[in-house]
């Protein structure tokens, strides 16, 4: 957006630059997409380093590996006790490449006319994203996972066990 004062599709309220979201090819205003919330301070824990990329047009994802990296910032090593000895992690990520949202497409998988919350759209106005992984190897800060779907250049936001259903018996 520029940094001109803009005028919301849906209340007709003007907004500032950051104050609005395009929707099915409109700006609307955060009151009306989200009324009185807060916004949130979300800091990242690390990076995914995958080889993968957006696909241009479409769904999914192309290039990478089998495996990607979950390079942690080297302050976040105080918190890694017992990580190593887990087989498997749940990822929390921002979809940093999400494209504007609409509220209704062809799903990618069968072409079902969906929205956003019956799919799994990286293009959403909260772009967090969730993985369960399987934990291959642990490398100071690096954890090394098999099954991240995670473009390069991933900003973390999280990590936690997985959950039970998907645990073996731990490492170690």
């Amino acid at each position: 957006m520029s940094g001109d004062a803009r005028t919301c599709s849906e209340c007709g309220g003007s907004f500032a630059p950051d104050g609005a979201r395009r929707v099915d090819g409109r700006w609307v205003c955060l009151r009306c997409l989200y009324g009185d919330a807060e916004p949130l301070a979300v800091y990242p824990i690390g990076v995914v380093r995958s080889g993968r990329r957006r696909a241009r047009k479409g769904f999914g994802t192309r290039g990478g590996g089998e495996l990607a990296e979950v390079r942690l910032y080297p302050g976040q090593a105080r918190f890694m006790t017992g990580v190593a000895e887990e087989s498997h992690l749940t990822i929390l990520w921002r979809l940093h490449q999400a494209r504007p949202a609409r509220t209704v497409f062809a799903r990618g998988w069968d072409g079902k006319r969906v929205g956003p919350f019956a799919s799994r759209t990286p293009d959403r106005l909260t772009p967090i994203a969730v993985s369960d992984v399987e934990l291959v190897e642990v490398r100071g800060t690096t954890l090394v996972v098999r099954g991240l779907d995670a473009v390069d250049g991933t900003p973390v936001l999280d990590i936690k066990v997985a959950p039970e259903g998907l645990r073996r018996t731990p490492r170690g």
